[in-house]
């Protein structure tokens, strides 16, 4: 364990060093990059719990959706 938390400390401090290398554009657009990575991986994680937590029945098909939506 304590390996690992050396290494990601080393890891830590290589990326400061690199960020600080980074024009503002280029911290920018990659800031854009991993602003939509972090969403996608925080719904990709609810999907995921979702998946793991439904059963048979809970879920409508799409034409059941339809037809629920249609009566509101």
């Amino acid at each position: 364990m304590k390996l690992l938390k050396k290494r990601v400390r080393s890891l830590l401090v290589q990326l400061y060093e690199e960020v600080e290398m980074l024009s503002d554009d280029d911290l920018q657009q990659v800031g854009a990059v991993v602003e939509s990575l972090y969403y996608d991986l925080y719904v990709l994680r609810f999907i995921q719990q979702a998946n793991r937590s439904l059963k048979p029945g809970d879920s409508f098909t799409r034409e059941e959706a339809l037809r629920y939506l249609r009566s509101l």
